[in-house]
């Protein structure tokens, strides 16, 4: 449109915020899916950033991408050209794809789109969720998200917060509105301030999301934008500042 450690509870803020470590989450390309594979194996490696797998500065080797994922150096090369194109990440000559940082002005642009998109979502959501299971769906992708309490739940949150919300925006249903969100770009928004957040921020955003899920299972269309709108703002209050000082660009 991401990826964002907790320990026991503070409200103090981090002086000195260090670059996560990569994690060594498998990445997989998903199948099924109607589009084509370079953009599935795009899709692959923006949830490897969200997952903190890879991280901001780290080069993308096709030679591992292609063992991991499974699929040709053509297919690789044209998926890295999709993510050069979003801004994810940014092709070298002699040193190949490197996952770029945002810059606050990056940032601030994304949110501001975000907002928009991820509002008008939570709308169409609640609008449709009395349809099917629907209800079902969603209340099971808001679980781990509205439940959160204990220090080890609040460690889940941002990584759970992924599939929440693809259920809403899949109950959502707009293809066009899926085509014009910028989803790696929010990866990568997530995964590189994730550092950045406070438990005090976590638990806000915990009493964020249950506002907006509470809007949405009710079927409040009106409530359920403002919310998610303003949670969006929220997330560059607490992530914005502090990019001040941090060599990001």
């Amino acid at each position: 449109m991401t990826q964002e450690d907790i320990h026991p509870m503070s409200d103090s803020k981090p002086t000195a915020p260090r670059r996560p470590a990569a994690r060594k989450t498998p990445v997989t390309v998903s199948t099924g899916h109607p589009r084509s594979t370079p953009d599935r194996v795009a899709d692959a490696i923006g949830k490897g950033i969200l997952n903190r797998r890879f991280v901001v500065g780290q080069r993308l080797v096709e030679t591992d991408l292609m063992r991991d994922l499974g699929v040709g150096r053509s297919t690789v090369r044209e998926a890295l050209r999709i993510l050069a194109a979003s801004g994810v990440v940014e092709l070298t000559p002699h040193r190949g794809a490197v996952i770029r940082s945002l810059t606050r002005e990056d940032a601030t642009s994304l949110l501001g789109v975000l907002e928009v998109l991820s509002g008008l979502a939570a709308r169409l959501a609640a609008q449709r969720i009395h349809l099917g299971d629907n209800a079902k769906r969603f209340e099971a992708a808001a679980h781990k998200l509205v439940r959160a309490e204990t220090p080890e739940a609040l460690d889940h949150v941002l990584d759970a917060r992924a599939n929440y919300y693809k259920v809403m925006f899949d109950i959502a249903a707009s293809p066009e509105l899926d085509r014009v969100l910028p989803q790696a770009r929010a990866h990568l928004f997530r995964a590189q301030f994730h550092h950045l957040l406070t438990p005090a921020d976590v638990r806000g955003m915990v009493a964020e999301y249950r506002g907006i899920t509470e809007a949405i299972l009710q079927g409040d269309a009106d409530k359920a934008e403002k919310r998610m709108r303003r949670h969006l703002q929220k997330s560059g209050e607490r992530t914005l500042p502090r990019m001040r000082g941090l060599a990001l660009d």
